[in-house]
């Protein structure tokens, strides 16, 4: 599949690279549409995020698409179903998550990869930040 790759400060480059392989709690989705907010912007200028992502490194991170494989321990969602996931979602057991302060979680779980045909979207997001689109 083709995606962009981030390397560095305004260094993207669209490139093939593999389709994404499963855990049991994931989903793997067709990217329909991708969204550029500011701070794939910021990233993008910058070359990093202290946190989000360190290149080379898939880029994008916001999208809504078709899912098109589950992992073996999924429930909550079939092939077929178009969903938007998130691009991030906290632990729920660190100080922050435990008073309500997510945004706060010293765990943050982050996915990038929105800018290719297709995106692994990991267990902890697909639990707790990936929704069905009617």
């Amino acid at each position: 599949m083709l995606a962009a790759v981030l390397y560095g400060k305004e260094d993207l480059r669209i490139e093939p690279v593999a389709v994404p392989q499963l855990g049991p709690g994931d989903i793997l989705v067709r990217v329909r549409v991708a969204l550029t907010c500011g701070t794939d912007v910021k990233v993008f200028r910058r070359g990093y995020h202290a946190r989000m992502i360190v290149p080379p490194a898939l880029f994008g991170h916001e999208l809504a698409g078709d899912v098109v494989e589950v992992g073996s321990s999924v429930t909550r969602f079939t092939v077929g179903q178009r969903v938007v996931a998130a691009n991030s979602a906290p632990c729920g057991t660190c100080f922050y998550c435990q008073r309500g302060l997510e945004n706060l979680c010293d765990d943050l779980l982050f996915n990038n990869g929105a800018y290719a045909e297709y995106i692994r979207i990991p267990a902890r997001i697909v639990e707790k930040n990936t929704h069905e689109i009617p």
